[in-house]
């Protein structure tokens, strides 16, 4: 591992470690990646093995307890997916959105950190020993079906390996798995999918949950497999069944373990379980009780529409403030029930005029209809055709952990494209538009 830099006056500086060595073991153990390194450098005194100019050097480091090491080892490379799944979601991306889109990662070490689902298949067998070793919990595996041939079938893998017998290794060794099914009607749904919940449950109390989500499909899937999307009625049957094993589970296990993403409701046009229900909301990140998070959120904000420093440029102090909410065609009716209460709550009905739009996902097709997949090209038009407002609420999820959308404009951009103030969601994170 090839260090990057070293901190003035820290441990590693002082036992003589310099930038641009490479890190080569820790007390006789070898430093394959970051993880290797967050593990072994763990204690108070280790012995460095460091490779400079050709030679091997050792170095004695010492430091307080919860005093960092002072060294920073350069970035790795992603592991990519080797896989060719039929419902890939970035085989459905056009052209020309931010590169990290086109990136198909399956990387454990990801999946440990941040919560990327990986499939295990390209997994050699010093890594599961590895993850058991350091005890590298919880993972997020997409299973998606437990019969090989179906699974195979899904997920075209270049592996003919079974995940039964690893996800089994894991679980008994300690391992928490949070595991998720893409449902594809007419692949892995019936038989196929009662199959695979009942595999899954069957390894124990370490498959922590179970979350079922609809496939996704784009209008740009020319060339691809003829998939179709989950209808409303089969969402209905799949939230009855499911609503069973939920409560056979809670009888049997203390725990529902199988989820459905909010979409299945909304698709079905039921209700949505109580925020209680999620259980502290471990499968957020996949839609999973997403509505109550943002309800539960919603109804704690002390105010929606914080004030900026900067002066309204459009607005008149004789009239409220022109506010759209800025939403995807799923989420815009929840939010439309929502907003009268929270602003009754926050008092602020009086200073703003609150409006919810629905904004089609031209980039995507009108199939998808997630708020977090809008783009800047599609959220301008859409604001532009209405007469112009004194802000304008994006959700946050539009914005990668860089700021950027998925067609590689900050919020700063949209404000300016907008000639309004910007707001991230219901926080104090404002943009204002320049002249």
């Amino acid at each position: 591992m090839k260090i990057e830099r070293i901190d003035n006056n820290s441990p590693a500086a002082d036992a003589g470690i310099e930038a641009g060595d490479d890190l080569l073991a820790i007390d006789g153990s070898p430093v394959r990646d970051f993880l290797d390194y967050q593990f072994l450098a763990s204690d108070i005194e280790h012995t460095f093995t460091i490779g400079r100019g050709g030679q091997e050097l050792e170095f004695d480091l010492v430091r307080q307890w919860g005093e960092d090491l002072g060294l920073t080892l350069r970035e790795e490379k992603i592991r990519c997916c080797g896989n060719s799944c039929t419902f890939c979601f970035i085989d459905q991306n056009p052209r020309g959105l931010r590169p990290s889109i086109y990136i198909k990662d399956e990387d454990y070490r990801l999946s440990l950190l941040y919560g990327n689902y990986v499939t295990l298949t390209n997994l050699a067998d010093w890594e599961i020993e590895r993850i058991i070793e350091q005890q590298l919990s919880p993972l997020y595996i997409s299973v998606h079906a437990t019969d090989p041939d179906v699974r195979r079938g899904l997920i075209r893998s270049r592996s003919t390996d079974d995940i039964m017998p690893q996800m089994k290794r894991l679980t008994e060794a300690g391992i928490e798995l949070h595991t998720q099914i893409v449902l594809v009607p007419g692949f892995n749904d019936g038989a196929i999918l009662t199959q695979t919940i009942d595999d899954l449950i069957a390894l124990g109390p370490m498959i922590a949950t179970i979350a079922i989500v609809p496939v996704g499909l784009t209008q740009h899937r020319r060339g691809l497999a003829e998939l179709r999307e989950v209808t409303g009625n089969e969402a209905a049957d799949l939230i009855k069944a499911v609503d069973l094993r939920q409560r056979n589970n809670l009888k049997s296990f203390g725990n529902r373990i199988v989820f459905l993403a909010d979409e299945f409701y909304l698709l079905a046009g039921e209700d949505l379980p109580p925020a209680e229900h999620y259980q502290g909301f471990p499968q957020i990140e996949n839609g999973v009780g997403l509505i109550r998070r943002f309800e539960t959120d919603l109804s704690e904000a002390d105010s929606l529409f914080p004030t900026t420093d900067q002066p309204q440029r459009t607005a008149s102090p004789n009239r409220r403030q022109r506010v759209i909410l800025a939403t995807g065609l799923m989420f815009a009716p929840v939010l439309q029930d929502l907003l009268p209460t929270a602003l009754s709550r926050t008092g602020e009905a009086e200073c703003f005029d609150v409006s919810v739009l629905e904004v089609e996902n031209l980039l995507f097709g009108k199939s998808v209809t997630v708020a977090g997949l809008l783009s800047g090209g599609d959220i301008i038009p859409a604001i532009k055709r209405m007469e112009r407002p004194d802000r304008v609420v994006v959700s946050p999820e539009i914005f990668n952990s860089d700021g950027y959308t998925l067609d590689n404009q900050l919020p700063a951009d949209l404000a300016n494209h907008l000639q309004c103030d910007l707001q991230i969601g219901f926080s104090k994170q404002i943009y204002t538009h320049s002249n």
